[in-house]
């Protein structure tokens, strides 16, 4: 999605110094506005364009954080379900410990989630005719802070089973807490650059969208060339052949 905006802001931008360019070559060109005079025109533009490479730069560590939290998010819930399984193998299926740490690993695997869909499908295809379509409870959504907050749930059982201490490094006490570590530091990572990214975009969205921005120039423009040249003009249909 950063991409696509990136890459149609470009775009546009490609546009306007196209504009610039086009203009300069019209003889005729001389419109009263301070902002579409050939020389304000395209400071404005170079300025537009000296700004995109923050936004751009801004864009890309905010995709790159996205991808360390999925990476983070993935591992965590990879040893949850490895948690399970030792209690599993410890305790067995009926046991109390075991039932406590399934209902927690669900949570974060969405195995909860798909247990209520197909349950309601289930309910809606054994109606009668004429019964009401009873009203369903929502499930969360698998959010990365209810993940982690589910996580560190899991932590704090597996804390209370005297007897959990797992021959595999990888599911131990110390490990499942540097993983919730590295999801937490990952999670506030991403914040930080989602809010650069979005200073950024903000800051660069006004410089086309606004009031004497690029799209306002551009259309501004256009109808000076238009009155200098006429509608039928190559002049003037040179420029309304791009989006700004």
């Amino acid at each position: 999605m950063k991409k696509n905006i990136s890459a149609s802001l470009e775009a546009k931008l490609k546009s306007s110094r196209e504009m610039v360019a086009f203009v300069k070559d019209y003889d005729l060109y001389n419109p009263t506005s301070e902002e579409l005079k050939l020389q304000n025109y395209e400071t404005f533009v170079n300025l537009v364009d000296s700004d995109i490479t923050p936004f751009k730069d801004a864009a890309a560590a905010f995709m790159q954080a996205r991808e360390k939290i999925n990476t983070e998010v993935d591992k965590m819930v990879k040893i949850s379900i490895n948690v399970r399984s030792e209690i599993l193998e410890i305790k067995g299926k009926n046991s109390t410990e075991y039932r406590q740490t399934d209902n927690i690993v669900k949570l974060l695997t969405g195995e909860n989630i798909q247990e209520h869909a197909k349950m309601k499908k289930e309910i809606i295809k054994n109606l009668k005719e004429g019964e009401p379509v009873p009203v369903f409870i929502s499930v969360s959504m698998l959010d990365h802070k209810s993940r982690l907050g589910n996580f560190r749930s899991l932590i704090a059982l597996v804390k209370t089973f005297g007897f959990y201490g797992p021959a595999d490094e990888e599911f131990s006490i110390t490990s499942l807490e540097a993983q919730e570590a590295a999801v937490s530091d990952a999670i506030a990572g991403s914040a930080q650059k989602e809010s650069e990214f979005l200073a950024q975009r903000s800051k660069i969205l006004r410089y086309f969208n606004e009031k004497g921005g690029l799209k306002d120039r551009a259309q501004r423009a256009k109808v000076h060339v238009k009155r200098k040249y006429g509608r039928k003009s190559p002049e003037y249909k040179a420029l309304t052949r791009k989006k700004y």
